[in-house]
């Protein structure tokens, strides 16, 4: 029997795609055939994938695509006859804009299908698949697990300390979210939310710490607080003498039971919006009163440091939005010895309420405002690169069409210059990603 070489390429840094579960699950399901070589790798050493027969790469980024155009070039060239296979958030919500790059995009979730399988052998024909030159204009419908089981959940993990987690075991609680953040993309490519049962749950951390080099669990989820047996769980991952990480918490489920068992250092918490009015508008569905009350309640376990995330250019913003995330900052700061801000501009993702709306071009004047005033209370600003966030728009909500403009651009300045940016910061009309059936 002939064995397929496979690679699963994370287009960034080893940190970043190490503490990344897609890498995992997928090197885990495709292992389970006994006809298929599979291995990981990132951007430090993908040069070393050689006669692969194909080659797959996760797309969880935008801005990763200057890295995956890059990657995809060198290894055709050293494995001319691999199938390139392209998956993720990404490729759920728009392909379109790296199509030229790959062979197939997987639209959706693979457990509990063979449909890896079925590309790695070179069948195209099957649901849930984008193949952009056997394309015919008919609609994509994405592939959707109702279940989250442990058959597909990846038991051994590998871990390293340079991980963006640490050493940890990843264990995704649920996927999809509960709530109705109106710019969420992963709230809309994930609906309905599911969540896994508490004792497969139980079961995935004893078998995972049995079988993982790991000194945590870190929990996976849009929102881990929201969980309904989540002190249940970590009531069993603490009796494993191992430190528990949530990937996100919820001001308004933050609790001094969750927090007994957490041992967190730093509060992070997102308000998005700073006033109570805006984020109603965006369906945050969190209060000033619940922001306040989880700084309190971390103050009582001895947690000194704030991190807030916030967001400006929503539709509708006033300059009095704008003022409220410089007060309601004021007020934690009031509170904690040490508060962290990172802020950017709201990108309008495909799939999401705010799919269609403009991309806010004074966000770089209201994020250096927000910055210069909350420098005098002695917070620290973080933010990213403005024209990140305008490529990122770009990326995201661009068709065909960017594909050349990509094999053309090295970086993000060089996008910017070799687009009409007008066509994908404006509010837009027609929506080239519709095809794709969430």
């Amino acid at each position: 029997m002939a064995i397929k070489n496979v690679s699963i390429v994370y287009p960034n840094k080893f940190g970043g795609g190490i503490a990344c579960l897609a890498v995992h699950v997928l090197t885990g399901h495709l292992n389970k055939y006994s006809d298929i070589s599979a291995n990981a790798y990132f951007i430090e050493n993908y040069s070393k994938i050689k006669n692969n027969d194909a080659i797959l790469i996760t797309l969880q980024y935008e801005n990763d695509y200057f890295n995956v155009v890059k990657i995809v070039k060198e290894l055709k060239a050293q494995n001319p006859n691999a199938i390139f296979i392209a998956g993720g958030p990404c490729a759920i919500s728009n392909p379109l804009t790296i199509q030229e790059f790959f062979d197939a995009f997987v639209v959706g979730e693979i457990e509990g299908t063979d449909t890896m399988y079925q590309l790695i052998n070179g069948n195209f024909e099957i649901p849930g698949v984008y193949v952009p030159k056997n394309y015919n204009n008919e609609k994509i419908k994405r592939i959707y697990p109702k279940k989250l089981g442990i058959d597909d959940y990846p038991i051994a993990q590998v871990t390293h300390e340079s991980g963006a987690y640490g050493k940890a075991y990843l264990l995704e609680i649920g996927r999809g979210c509960i709530r109705n953040c109106k710019f969420c993309m992963a709230k809309c490519i994930y609906a309905p939310p599911r969540y896994r049962k508490i004792e497969d749950l139980k079961y995935l951390v004893d078998e995972g710490l049995k079988n993982t080099d790991a000194d945590k669990v870190s929990l996976i989820a849009p929102s881990v607080s929201d969980y309904k047996y989540v002190l249940d769980l970590c009531a069993h991952i603490s009796e494993k003498n191992v430190l528990i990480s949530p990937s996100s918490l919820r001001a308004d489920t933050i609790t001094d039971e969750l927090l007994d068992f957490l041992n967190l250092k730093t509060l992070t918490i997102a308000p998005e919006a700073g006033s109570e009015v805006l984020r109603k508008k965006i369906d945050k569905g969190v209060t000033e009163e619940n922001i306040l009350n989880a700084v309190d309640i971390a103050k009582t376990h001895g947690i000194s440091t704030v991190k807030l995330y916030y967001m400006v250019g929503f539709p509708d913003e006033s300059e009095d939005d704008i003022e409220e995330i410089i007060n309601l900052t004021k007020k934690i700061k009031d509170n904690v010895r040490k508060v962290d801000v990172s802020i950017n501009p709201m990108v309008p993702k495909p799939h999401t309420p705010f799919e269609d709306f403009e991309f806010d071009m004074d966000s770089k004047t209201k994020i250096k405002y927000i910055e210069k005033s909350l420098r005098k209370i002695k917070v620290s600003v973080d933010f990213e690169k403005f024209n990140s966030m305008v490529a990122q728009t770009v990326l995201a909500r661009g068709g065909s069409e960017l594909s050349k403009v990509l094999n053309e651009s090295r970086n993000t300045i060089e996008l910017i210059k070799n687009v009409d940016l007008d066509n994908y910061i404006n509010k837009i009309e027609e929506k080239p990603w519709d095809f794709i059936e969430i």
